[in-house]
């Protein structure tokens, strides 16, 4: 009787380990549902959009372009709230230089928070801080990539920042159906990328035209990588493409990646309010330099308009919402 009680003992601890090391595999399709938009711009702004998210202290922590009535692209982020329905009431604060299609994360082996962003010094530049809750509490922008692009009406856009065991790696598009990387060892970060990139995707404009992203991917052995891109479907929509690969400095895979079936997009997206998912963030538990999601529980904060908007691109009436993954 004992040996049963025992045996039974073992069982249960091993289901208990199996249950808690339980991953996910990537969906070779996707369906989600949407909120309406979260969120409104404070008095001033006509647009929220290119949000960054981590979780800070067990609340969540968004930046994110602004842009006013006129022609001023700005920058902000919000204060830390638990919900995502707490958004539509959380503080909007403005950033006093602004870091325009921010990308923000923790870089563990030296234990600063850093914001990397486009249109400062140089095409990319970052500053760091201990607290990333104050939006003015930043360094003086430092060089993250001083190269140029050739055949980009827009030059470098939409970096994000991302990092293995051994290396930090800068991808970016340019409006121009590419996307560039560049790296550094990881001991040197952070640090400037120098001028030097290599193009790892090319096709049409609208196939891959801005607001790249990366991840790791939670789980996966051997290890996996995500990317998605934005695109320009029919009638002008965004939508999302994903890619996968085994190293951040291998070959990219079309994962989803038409508009009939995207990662994220108006046909799969579940939202009746906007027809464009557009430029995002994946929601990270961890907010460190790999960019971890967790397949099992995907969710994307991402900027959606109104179906009946129109006219200059920064004045659209962009707003936050979020995607959650069906399973």
């Amino acid at each position: 009787m004992k040996s049963v009680t025992t045996n039974t003992i073992i069982l249960l601890l091993q289901s208990a380990a199996a249950v808690t090391a339980q991953s996910c595999a990537l969906p070779s399709t996707y369906k989600w549902t949407s909120t309406e938009a979260l969120a409104t711009p404070k008095s001033g702004w006509v647009s929220l959009k290119d949000f960054t998210h981590v979780a800070y202290e067990g609340k969540h922590l968004v930046y994110a372009t602004t842009h006013d009535s006129g022609s001023r692209w700005g920058s902000m982020n919000f204060g830390l709230f638990g919900n995502w329905t707490e958004l539509a009431t959380a503080p909007q604060h403005a950033m006093s230089a602004a870091a325009v299609a921010p990308t923000l994360f923790y870089f563990a082996p030296k234990s600063v928070w850093v914001l990397a962003y486009q249109w400062g010094p140089t095409s990319f530049s970052y500053r760091t801080a201990s607290d990333p809750t104050d939006a003015n509490g930043w360094s003086a922008p430092q060089p993250l990539f001083s190269g140029t692009i050739s055949g980009s009406s827009t030059g470098c856009i939409d970096q994000t920042v991302i990092g293995d065991d051994a290396n930090m790696y800068l991808f970016f598009a340019g409006d121009n159906g590419k996307i560039y990387r560049a790296s550094m060892p990881i001991a040197n970060f952070p640090s400037n990328f120098g001028t030097s990139s290599t193009v790892i995707l090319s096709d049409t404009t609208n196939n891959l035209f801005e607001a790249v992203e990366v991840y790791t991917v939670k789980g996966a052995s051997p290890p996996q990588y995500l990317m998605l891109v934005e695109a320009i479907g029919s009638g002008g929509h965004r939508y999302f493409r994903s890619f996968v690969a085994s190293r951040l400095d291998g070959t990219w895979t079309p994962q989803a990646a038409t508009e009939s079936a995207p990662f994220a997009g108006r046909t799969n997206s579940g939202a009746a309010w906007t027809n464009d998912v557009s430029h995002g963030d994946l929601v990270r538990d961890d907010a460190d330099q790999t960019k971890t999601v967790d397949p099992c529980d995907l969710q994307l904060l991402y900027q959606g308009r109104a179906t009946d908007s129109d006219g200059d691109y920064g004045t659209l009436p962009y707003r936050p919402a979020l995607l959650t993954l069906q399973r």
